[in-house]
């Protein structure tokens, strides 16, 4: 999820009336902070995580997209 905001007397204000529960981690990126924070955050930002344990090898019934494209021309 990503939010707006902004800081009112010390604590983060999210826009949009967004409410998160109580004790929810979050981590805030602040857009011209501290030198040193990640002033912009995309896809190369995210670790990779392995999959091994949860994915079967793959076969032909895993390719769907020519069930997809039936009937279209």
């Amino acid at each position: 999820m990503v939010a707006g905001g902004q800081v009112k007397d010390g604590v983060v204000v999210l826009a949009n009336g967004v409410r998160l529960p109580e004790g929810q981690e979050v981590t805030v990126l602040a857009p011209g902070a501290s030198p040193g924070i990640a002033r912009s955050h995309g896809i190369l930002n995210i670790a990779p995580v392995s999959l091994h344990a949860a994915l079967r090898p793959l076969t032909d019934e895993d390719d769907l997209l020519d069930k997809m494209l039936e009937g279209r021309s």
